[in-house]
């Protein structure tokens, strides 16, 4: 299909509007074209009131100069009123309508998106957060978070810290007094010492046909160690000295029996 040239219709206002009749369909055919070298298709996008698929950038001047002004129980101004009611009930305020319109345009032209060739599909899972500001478009600027996590410690996970560290250092199992006031103990301690995982996530407009680029960065930092605290709290119990004592002085005994030059060993 060959590329229409203006000077080839005639002067006045009859001759333009067949020559932009025919470079709608060579645009069309064109895109037809480069969806058939890239094996993909993409819908054509589908608007009331039009007899062919507009190109994009006709599709997003519908919106302003066709759906809007078009009669009362029409299927052009049926079809607009669905839109813009959806975007009332979104909190969309009124100067962004067109953009949220231009981006659902925009939308039935991505590869792989399930529009079907209809924007108003688009207003079932965009996010009304990216035109909450007042601002076109999607949103650019920098967004941090923080998330701070706390561990709250069951009965039963208490239960298996507590005996692990008492064996270790008592050399026997906690009693089910121990097992409560441990838990108490870890969950408080917990409280104080949260998992903190801070991010920040830097948007700006993309290049290259490319909506937006974002860059992230994100730093973790480690929580409350139930392990250590485990082992503490079973050596602050009274019987830890007793056992640390008999501990050592039964391997001094036991070094000493093996090896009979130790026997002299003092021992402070």
């Amino acid at each position: 299909m060959k590329e229409p040239k203006r000077e080839d219709f005639a002067k006045g206002k009859k001759g333009e509007a067949e020559y932009q009749k025919a470079r709608a369909a060579y645009l069309e055919w064109l895109r037809t074209q480069q969806n058939k070298v890239t094996s993909t298709d993409l819908p054509a996008i589908l608007l009331p009131g039009l007899t062919r698929s507009p190109s994009d950038v006709e599709a997003k001047r519908w919106f302003k100069f066709v759906g809007a002004r078009a009669q009362k129980g029409t299927q052009a101004r049926k079809y607009y009123d669905d839109f813009v009611s959806a975007l009332q009930n979104a909190g969309i305020a009124r100067k962004d309508w067109q953009s949220v319109w231009d981006d659902a345009i925009d939308w039935t032209q991505t590869y792989g998106n399930d529009s079907g060739g209809k924007p108003i599909k688009y207003l079932s899972g965009f996010n009304p957060g990216d035109y909450a500001d007042g601002t076109s478009g999607r949103q650019f600027g920098t967004t941090k978070a923080k998330q701070t996590t706390v561990t709250e410690y069951s009965t039963s996970s208490a239960a298996a810290d507590l005996m692990t560290a008492y064996k270790s250092e008592l050399g026997f199992e906690p009693g089910e007094t121990d097992i409560t006031a441990y838990r108490a103990a870890v969950n408080k301690a917990a409280k104080g010492e949260p998992a903190v995982y801070t991010s920040t996530t830097t948007t700006a407009p993309g290049k290259g046909g490319v909506i937006s680029t974002s860059k992230s960065t994100a730093v973790s930092q480690t929580g409350f160690d139930p392990t250590k605290f485990a082992i503490d709290f079973a050596r602050s119990n009274p019987e830890y000295a007793e056992n640390f004592a008999i501990r050592n002085f039964m391997g001094l005994i036991e070094a000493s029996l093996n090896d009979p030059n130790r026997i002299g060993t003092v021992i402070e």
